[in-house]
């Protein structure tokens, strides 16, 4: 079982404490919480304003002389909240490492990662915020999930680039009566500094919170003094190259859960579980998670390639669960799915809705490589929630990684079944892997149709004078041949543009793609219908480096651009 740095540094914190090995849980309220003029969540949904239960940074690096800071805001004044903050490495969405911060009303956590001395990204912060655990500056990422096969460089390297999770577990109210030993007051900060991070309520948050009931109840997530998450998280982040003058900055996808479609943000359940290297038993994680290393060799998960070795059996899981695997993405966050908790299928339910709330049918953007400027443009592609349909597990692999080793939930959407119209982002039938990366094949780059019906989805090429590139001209996957499908590998891919062979802006080293067009500048329209017209759950932004050599002596002419993706939605 993994033991990581962050875990280690809890039994060192709290190794008189006792951790109780209760099972984890989601909770929800028996009745109506305690949470003025808001309603239980039905739906997850993208929230464009940038402000939501769920961000999703698309991509942290440290390559290249790469910093990457992340800015997380409670835009909430009235309530603090517990926040899970997980980054996953970009090759096959390994967690590489996870803490949970407690926030106060209106405050922000900030950190940065940046390459430690061991040669391994590490987190590095100055915030006063509570975390846990207490002190995670300077601590590394961690290599434990990554394919052991690999040698320390290539894990290093393997790490130096992902994405991150960011997840509002729980509200944590203000006391009607000011008590300094609250949650809520320990947490809060006074002159600038919480009043106590080491408190026993804090303290208790490493015991699990299994019930849902009035305060002073002995037990009850209410008597630790949480209550059902609302929303109001926002997050920012900045890729600075100090060496290169350049930065690129964006802010976080924000999904929001609401009340109905299109309505007013609404409250999940309570995933609070303690940062804690307790072991989760496999039958357990099926009801907190749907990624299939998880939730081991049960029905619900099929082998993607044949010859494939066998998962291990229901009673044992290809990665060893423990508490600080859990909320993910996957874990059930609206309150209708508690009552399908015990079969597991709540799991997939949640991952198969974020996963639609996600996918697009196409993503637009610029680019721009002027051999004047020196101009270099990568263009971001993240699938978040890929992990939760489709993993890779090393074991029985071979060193180089060209096994297959990858299986799938059969279905993420099974609240649909009775309908027939079951979602399912990713099978056989169109992933694979190649050098030990899950690849996600059927990306469109045949120019689409541009006059007529208005097509807004085909893939389309073009300079910034309305020319097009058509099927037959030199349109070319570097390697690979005219107008043929893209193979997006890495749950990160940065696909380079007229770069094939040099450094790029964001110096990518994971999972790069190099793309070849006969202009230097222009847009592109890149067709992502995934299966059956349902989509991919595509998220990222365009990031151009450009020189000005003609500045003044002295005065640093690097310039940095960063343009969101544009999308259409099935």
């Amino acid at each position: 079982m993994r033991k990581s740095l962050v875990a280690q540094s809890i039994a060192v914190m709290f190794g008189g404490l006792g951790l109780a090995a209760a099972h984890a849980a989601v909770v929800g309220p028996a009745g109506a919480p305690a949470v003025d003029g808001v309603n239980a969540a039905t739906v997850l949904e993208v929230n464009t304003d940038g402000i939501g239960h769920i961000n999703i940074v698309p991509y942290y690096s440290v390559q290249n002389g790469n910093d990457t800071y992340i800015n997380i805001v409670n835009t909430d004044t009235r309530n603090a909240k517990a926040v899970k903050v997980r980054f996953r490495s970009a090759s096959n969405s390994d967690d590489v490492f996870d803490i949970t911060v407690l926030m106060s009303p209106g405050d922000v956590w900030a950190a940065a990662i940046t390459r430690g001395e061991n040669g391994l990204p590490k987190l590095v912060t100055n915030d006063k915020s509570c975390t846990l655990p207490n002190n995670v500056s300077g601590a590394s990422f961690v290599t434990a999930r990554l394919n052991q096969a690999l040698t320390d460089a290539q894990k290093a390297t393997e790490v130096s680039e992902g994405y991150v999770e960011i997840l509002n577990m729980a509200d944590i109210p203000p006391v009607t009566t000011v008590d300094a030993s609250s949650l809520f007051e320990s947490i809060k900060h006074v002159s600038g500094v919480p009043r106590n991070c080491n408190s026993a309520a804090v303290n208790a948050l490493f015991n699990d919170s299994t019930a849902y009931g009035p305060a002073g109840t002995s037990g009850t997530a209410q008597n630790k003094g949480l209550e059902v998450p609302t929303t109001g998280l926002m997050t920012n982040w900045t890729i600075i190259n100090v060496p290169k003058a350049s930065s690129y900055t964006g802010a976080a996808t924000a999904v929001e859960a609401r009340e109905a479609a299109g309505g007013t943000a609404g409250y999940g359940n309570i995933v609070l579980f303690p940062q804690a290297a307790t072991p989760v038993t496999v039958a357990n994680a099926r009801l907190f998670t749907s990624d299939p290393l998880l939730r081991g060799g049960v029905a619900d998960n099929s082998v993607a390639a044949s010859g494939t070795p066998a998962l291990p059996t229901a009673a044992t899981s290809a990665v060893a669960p423990a508490q600080y695997d859990f909320p993910d993405l996957s874990t059930p966050y609206l309150n209708a799915d508690l009552a399908n908790l015990p079969d597991g299928v709540a799991t997939r339910n949640q991952a198969g809705a974020l996963t639609a709330a996600l996918a697009v049918t196409s993503v637009t953007n610029e680019y721009v490589t002027d051999v004047g400027l020196l101009a270099k443009t990568d263009w971001i592609f993240s699938m978040p929630t890929r992990r939760y349909n489709v993993a890779r597990w090393y074991e029985g692999g071979s060193p180089a990684g060209t096994g297959q080793n990858l299986y799938t939930n059969l279905t993420l959407d099974d609240t649909n079944a009775a309908t027939a119209v079951v979602s399912n982002y990713f099978t056989p039938g169109n992933v694979t892997t190649t050098a030990g990366q899950i690849c996600v094949t059927g990306i469109s780059v045949a120019a689409g149709s541009t006059s007529g019906t208005g097509n807004r989805t085909g893939a389309t090429t073009a300079d910034r004078e309305e020319r097009f590139v058509s099927a037959s001209t030199e349109f070319v996957i570097s390697p690979g041949v005219p107008a043929a499908p893209l193979t997006f590998c890495g749950e990160v891919s940065v696909l380079t543009f007229n770069a094939a062979g040099q450094a790029s802006a964001l110096g990518a080293a994971v999972a790069k793609k190099d793309l070849t067009i006969p202009y230097s500048e222009g847009w592109v329209r890149l067709a992502t219908p995934g299966l059956s017209g349902v989509g991919l759950p595509i998220i990222g932004s365009a990031v151009s480096e450009l020189v000005n050599s003609a500045v003044a002596a002295g005065t640093a002419g690097n310039f940095g651009q960063t343009f969101p993706h544009r999308a259409t939605r099935p």
